[in-house]
């Protein structure tokens, strides 16, 4: 949370980011970056101490991995407090060393002999292990007690920060990260969403095999499990952009699944700002297959026929592959009702659920008479029923052969066997325990009604969709199944 005084010199350091002020010498982002250190180090700082109450009361040393931004290192040191800092820098450092120096030590913070700065070779892990074991070292013949020393990874090159990881967890140090919700305009993460991370344990930084187990979950459908241990991981990591994505994601599809009208807009907007911090972590496959599922889904919020039909379609194949059949067979029935109950209408006019069938016919009682002599046909008695009055799916299959409608016959719903298999496998679904029944759906049942499903949808969408690939739209919008 950003509070007033803060948002305001925000707002004066994006102008000063896009060039429409200045702040000093120097490129848009290190004037902004000076303006940053001047008006907003300290209130961010002090902001992030208030939000968490398990920081270090003491810190004898803080370590910094240093690289071309003053900003993190000042930033953690004025978050952690510590009485010695010492910057482990790349060659191209020295601005951000007389920076650091400027706003630490030039300002009274922190004695001269407690801040050093020691040059590293980035690509060597002995190189930095050296230095943090050296600088320790320097500390605890200082004190009687065990050190309490940090290795901050916020800056500096990525093997940097691996490479201190490393020395941490040799050395028994502990490791800390700001992390914040980073701003493509400011090139940096936006002030006053900075949080501290501060890891006693280094082995469980990168959190690969917490990231596994949440994985499975998700993969096996198990959507708010995964969501939870996500979210959990996003609190921590170092690099939370994944995990914070996938709890997001997690968190979509669980609403998609039951389709949750009211939690799906929150839903969307938490995915919608993850994936723009996680882009780096994640496939350009999974990005464009999720912008197709939220295009999607934005469409689904308007009650459009095709983003229904392509949901049904694609939670029948979900709730299948995960062996949830009642729930994959309760899909494939709503994917055929919607596709001869929509065809009826969009052709027609015909309501299933307000009938007028002077819209199919002119001739009432001959409709009533080939409908009655189909329906016996396909049940194999000599019975009377009438024009119903809320044709289900069954009925509307009746309906379309009756009238020689060309989806009859494209679906293969016009002979008295497609009929009769239809009406049996609805039978099945309206007997099972998500209908009207106590019977579970078996999976060949389950695969027996994806297959006429598919059947019907295919109909449908050459009828109304000639332009469009069936196949190719599922493809794209098929559920993600892995963190990657």
């Amino acid at each position: 949370m950003v509070d007033g005084d803060i948002e305001s010199h925000v707002r004066q350091m994006r102008e000063i980011s896009e060039g429409r002020a200045g702040h000093g010498d120097g490129s848009a982002y290190e004037q902004a970056t000076r303006y940053y250190l001047e008006h907003l180090a300290d209130a961010c700082a002090q902001q992030a101490r208030d939000s968490r109450l398990d920081l270090p009361p003491r810190v004898d040393l803080l370590i910094c991995m240093t690289g071309m931004s003053p900003r993190p290192v000042v930033l953690a040191f004025k978050i952690l407090r510590p009485a010695r800092l010492v910057l482990i820098t790349s060659d191209a450092a020295q601005d951000t060393i007389d920076v650091v120096h400027e706003n630490v030590v030039a300002r009274g913070l922190l004695r001269a002999s407690e801040f050093s700065a020691r040059p590293c070779v980035s690509t060597d892990p002995l190189s930095i292990y050296r230095i943090v074991r050296e600088e320790v070292d320097i500390v605890a013949r200082r004190h009687d007690g065990p050190v309490a020393a940090y290795i901050d990874i916020t800056g500096g090159r990525k093997v940097m920060g691996a490479s201190a990881a490393l020395a941490a967890w040799q050395l028994n140090l502990g490791l800390s990260y700001v992390d914040g919700d980073y701003d493509p305009v400011l090139r940096q993460a936006v002030p006053g969403s900075d949080r501290m991370l501060v890891l006693d344990n280094p082995t469980s930084l990168f959190g690969e095999q917490e990231m596994d187990v949440a994985t499975q979950a998700f993969a096996s459908g198990n959507f708010e499990v995964a969501r939870s241990r996500f979210a959990v991981l996003a609190e921590r990591l170092v690099q939370p952009g994944l995990a914070r994505f996938m709890a997001a994601l997690s968190g979509l599809y669980r609403a998609w699944c039951d389709l949750d009208r009211d939690a799906m807009p929150k839903a969307v907007a938490q995915v919608r700002a993850a994936l723009g911090s996680a882009r780096r972590d994640v496939s350009e496959e999974t990005v464009r297959t999720v912008h197709a599922q939220l295009q999607l889904l934005s469409e689904l919020a308007t009650g459009d026929s095709r983003a229904l039909l392509l949901t049904f379609s694609l939670l029948d194949e979900h709730y299948r592959g995960v062996g949830r059949h009642d729930f994959a067979a309760l899909f494939s029935y709503r994917t055929i009702e919607h596709c001869l109950s929509a065809h009826l209408k969009r052709k027609y006019g015909f309501a299933c659920d307000a009938p007028d069938y002077a819209r199919l016919t002119g001739d009432r009682a001959a409709l009533a008479q080939r409908y009655r002599d189909t329906v016996n046909a396909v049940r194999n008695v000599q019975g009377r029923p009438s024009l119903p009055s809320n044709p289900g799916p069954f009925a509307a299959a009746v309906l379309l052969k009756v009238i020689d409608d060309p989806l009859a016959a494209a679906a293969g719903l016009d002979t008295v066997d497609g009929l009769r298999e239809l009406e049996r496998l609805a039978k099945a679904r309206n007997a099972s325990v998500l209908a009207h029944g106590e019977q579970f759906i078996s999976q060949h049942q389950s695969e027996e009604l994806n297959a006429k499903a598919n059947e019907v949808l295919r109909a449908y969408w050459r009828a109304h969709r000639p332009g469009e690939e069936l196949g190719a739209a599922r493809s794209e919008l098929a559920f993600v199944r892995g963190a990657s």
